[in-house]
């Protein structure tokens, strides 16, 4: 397997952590999500100081000075990582830390199978044909179903405990606030999947942090999505070669699609000038309607206070845009529908108002168009999900059927449309703003034949 086998392991025990302990911090509190996470980084630290200190024996180099300093730096971080493993003992929940520790090695373990299995004769023979593998999967679904029946339910209380719930409840109410709602009551509606920020305002409800924190959950998300633009775009300019590698080679090819794109609908000579504002438009707004797919993580734009911000952005510019380019006489002259004959200027009180309640309505159908498909594939996906586990609660399957997933297809393909959308209409609405004779249509001085 060799030292590959363990980046591979690694890898996977990091994702499988952080997922796991922020699903067991949302359930179980805080603390045995933080120990669960600390102990399954404790174990990555001591596995990869173990691999240093092989590699750091065997190598050729292995009777040189520097690397008798290398194994005594390891020996040194390995004594390091045992000190700081009895203060977390000390700290957290045992019980998390031992389950964190064994993640590396129940990966290790399943990984090593798993490769034995698929180097094997009898997978081979049992994946010939693919009715064989649609009947192994069956069989194992069916065989994970009936363990998970026979087992007894986890978050299920006693009856014995039942009657004691409503006796409890008018004493965890305090003067002034309204009693809780039994649970026939009205419902408040779905509500969206469990993000980081979520998690954290549920594991400490009584802090003020996490209330401020939860308050500018739309603003914390947004601030995410750019600073990982802003990394992939350091990270793709930093090295920059004539043979690109594999990320500048996207980038540059993503920037190259917005340039043709922009400089086609508003010409040669504006197109180059506003590609920066617009192409950065369409990324930030593709980034941040699919970064809700992504688990415990959630759309910013699915708030309506983001998408205000975004349209305001683009209303203020093209105002800002038609002053400069046209003065303010010129502009003045655009809002009142350029007149030039009396009639057109017996038309001026009409079409004033008429072309400043269209500017006004610009980021209105902007930030509401926007907002609402987004949000409604956020609330789309949780009804799916939510009927999917439904479907099979009844029957203690371990899992429900994945309703979700074609959502999850057409929710990339309208997630685009969407920041195409926008994008489109901002560069509309910069072009209207624009002198007409100057928006390279060149074709109109073509000769016709």
């Amino acid at each position: 397997m060799g030292l590959e086998f363990l980046a591979r392991v690694r890898s996977s025990t990091l994702w499988l952590a952080v997922l796991a302990a922020l699903m067991v911090a949302n359930y179980a509190g805080w603390r045995m999500g933080l120990g669960l996470a600390a102990g399954a980084a404790w174990s990555l630290a001591n596995l990869w100081t173990l691999e240093r200190l092989v590699v750091t024996i065997t190598g050729s180099e292995r009777r040189t000075a520097p690397s008798a300093r290398r194994a005594g730096c390891v020996l040194a971080g390995m004594l390091a990582l045992f000190g700081a493993g009895a203060l977390l003992l000390r700290g957290l929940p045992p019980a998390a830390l031992v389950a964190g520790f064994l993640a590396p090695f129940v990966v290790m373990t399943f990984k090593a199978a798993a490769t034995l299995l698929l180097d094997s004769p009898l997978w081979a023979r049992l994946t010939r044909s693919p009715w064989r593998a649609l009947a192994l999967v069956l069989g194992v679904a069916a065989l994970a179903w009936a363990v998970a029946a026979s087992l007894p339910s986890l978050g299920g209380a006693s009856p014995a405990h039942e009657p004691q719930a409503p006796a409890a409840a008018p004493a965890a109410g305090h003067a002034g606030e309204p009693a809780a709602k039994p649970e026939g009551g009205s419902s408040t509606g779905p509500e969206k999947f469990a993000n980081v920020v979520s998690v954290l305002v549920k594991a400490n409800p009584g802090a003020e942090w996490a209330h401020r924190l939860h308050r500018f959950e739309p603003v914390v998300f947004s601030l995410l999505v750019a600073l990982l633009l802003s990394l992939v775009a350091f990270l793709a300019t930093r090295k920059r070669q004539l043979i690109p590698g594999p990320l500048q080679n996207g980038v540059e090819y993503v920037v190259e699609l917005l340039y043709d794109f922009v400089v086609g609908i508003l010409g040669p000579k504006y197109g180059p000038r506003y590609v920066p504002y617009l192409g950065t438009l369409f990324v930030y707004i593709l980034a941040m309607n699919l970064f809700g797919l992504i688990p415990f993580m959630d759309s910013p734009t699915s708030s309506l206070n983001v998408t205000v911000g975004l349209a305001l952005c683009t209303f203020l510019y093209v105002q800002y845009t038609g002053i400069r380019e046209l003065g303010a006489l010129g502009y003045v002259d655009h809002m009142a529908g350029s007149p030039r004959s009396a009639i057109s200027w017996c038309m001026v009180p009409i079409m004033l108002p008429v072309h400043l309640i269209g500017e006004l309505a610009k980021p209105v159908s902007l930030s509401c168009r926007l907002f609402g498909n987004v949000f409604g594939e956020d609330m789309l996906l949780v009804a799916f999900t939510s009927l999917g586990v439904a479907t099979l609660s009844f029957m203690h399957s371990p899992v429900g059927i994945p309703w979700q997933f074609p959502f999850l297809v057409l929710a990339l393909l309208t997630s685009t449309i969407q920041a195409l959308v926008f994008t489109v209409l901002s560069t509309i609405y910069l072009l209207l703003m624009l002198p007409h004779e100057e928006h390279g249509h060149e074709e109109a001085s073509q000769p016709v034949h």
